[in-house]
């Protein structure tokens, strides 16, 4: 938990850290192959810095693939990339009526250097400093609240609050008690409230949103709420949500049913080999990497087994489409599954993961499968594979 003196020195950091952004439309930068080159745009003529990878970024952004982009400026081809992202430019303003779309450039605070871009205007984004003030305020007004943890990476910032009276789920096993609370996420274009809950058995933060639904049979909430702009009405209603979200002590709709299906339900291949990937996406380079076969053996044991016992029955795994392996059982529940991610993305591990709080959000999103597309073996009898 982060106590008052800390969270000062946090807000000072968060805020001196806060991303730096700019609106503008497509039409309104100029992509040339020097700049490519040398690591700059041009914006209404003057010239900004931007990273390296803020080429990908623009890319992908544009709909155009980023591998692509990246093997352009690999092979020393900026023009061609000059020339795709014109030629974009161009059929926006001929063909579509999407000339007028707003996009945001993502500034590094302290270089000034431009490091991403992203789609969408920043109409309903708060500052780093008027979040901290609610903070201050919800800490205040709310004496069993308190703020688990706080962090910015990437212009993500997350504020993950948590209720300190904690909740028992005896029909899912003497040991499962919860914390539930709320996370506050700032992206470069928006402010979003979500439900965030602590596991407390192993201090395992997930970062969940089961729909809109009835609480307790009682009050109809939308779990999940995003700040469309900063006009009064919609800031009352924002704060309106926490309060909303607070009656009901922060549990989700269906949580007990859905907690209760991912742990009788095994883990499918395909949604275990989709963790790992999502872990190893985490990892900041080739060097880490190389933990692959420590993590699996730590971590995700039943994947090697269920791999092993697919090469038993004849099958080439590397041959086998998505729909066959999530047909393929593995050892591990769901549960499981989603306790050791989340438990990556909450706790100091042997790993060197770039974004813990993504892996709380992919927790989260393995969570809700259950009552939305449905686990993948959630309703099929147990396979002989």
């Amino acid at each position: 938990m982060i106590e008052t003196g800390e969270f000062q020195e946090l807000r000072r950091g968060l805020i001196n850290r806060d991303a730096v952004t700019k609106t503008v439309t497509l039409s309104q930068l100029d992509i040339t192959p020097d700049g490519i080159k040398q690591g700059y745009i041009k914006m209404n003529g003057a010239v900004v810095s931007v990273s390296r990878p803020f080429w990908s970024k623009l890319a992908k952004t544009v709909n155009v693939n980023s591998q692509l982009a990246t093997s352009f400026m690999r092979n020393d081809d900026e023009n061609l990339y000059a020339t795709l992202i014109q030629a974009i430019k161009q059929y926006k303003a001929i063909r579509t009526n999407k000339a007028g779309d707003q996009y945001q450039l993502v500034a590094d605070p302290i270089t000034r250097e431009v490091v991403d871009i992203v789609k969408g205007n920043s109409g309903g984004r708060l500052s780093m400093a008027t979040i901290c003030d609610i903070t201050e305020n919800i800490l205040s007004d709310n004496s069993h609240m308190s703020l688990e943890s706080a962090n910015s990476h990437g212009g993500l910032t997350n504020f993950n609050f948590i209720n300190e009276n904690s909740i028992a789920f005896p029909e899912a096993g003497p040991d499962e008690e919860f914390k539930f609370g709320f996370t506050i996420s700032t992206t470069p274009t928006s402010t979003k409230l979500a439900l965030y809950n602590h596991r407390l058995i192993c201090a395992n933060g997930m970062k969940i949103n089961l729909g809109q639904g009835q609480i307790s049979n009682q009050v109809n909430i939308n779990e999940s709420f995003s700040l469309r702009s900063l006009k009064p009405g919609n800031i009352e209603s924002f704060m309106n949500g926490i309060k909303n979200l607070k009656t009901e002590g922060f549990i989700p709709s269906g949580f007990k049913e859905t907690l209760k299906q991912t742990q009788g339900t095994k883990a499918s291949f395909l949604e275990l080999e989709n963790t790992i990937s999502s872990i190893m996406n985490e990892f900041p380079d080739n060097e880490s990497a190389k933990d692959y076969k420590k993590l699996v053996k730590s971590y995700f044991p039943a994947y090697g087994m269920a791999a092993e016992r697919v090469i038993k029955q004849g099958l080439d795994i590397y041959k086998l489409n998505d729909r066959q392996k999530s047909n393929i059982r593995t050892g591990m529940s769901i549960w499981d599954v989603i306790n050791n991610l989340t438990f990556l993305g909450s706790n100091k591990s042997e790993f060197n993961i770039t974004d813990k709080e993504g892996l709380k959000n992919q927790g989260g999103k393995l969570f809700n499968k259950a009552i939305t597309t449905g686990l993948d073996l959630q309703y099929a009898n147990l396979q002989r594979i």
